[in-house]
């Protein structure tokens, strides 16, 4: 069950672990083309 709190003080922390998870998918993102690219 998901809990929706509209609780301010979590806002932070929200938008740190969103953009850490963006910044990451990126970094796997760049990483495995790099490592395909080079195979070939």
């Amino acid at each position: 069950m998901t809990v929706i709190s509209n609780d301010p003080s979590w806002w932070p922390m929200i938008s740190f672990a969103r953009e850490y998870s963006y910044f990451s998918a990126a970094a796997l993102a760049i990483v495995v083309y790099d490592w395909g690219k080079k195979d070939i």
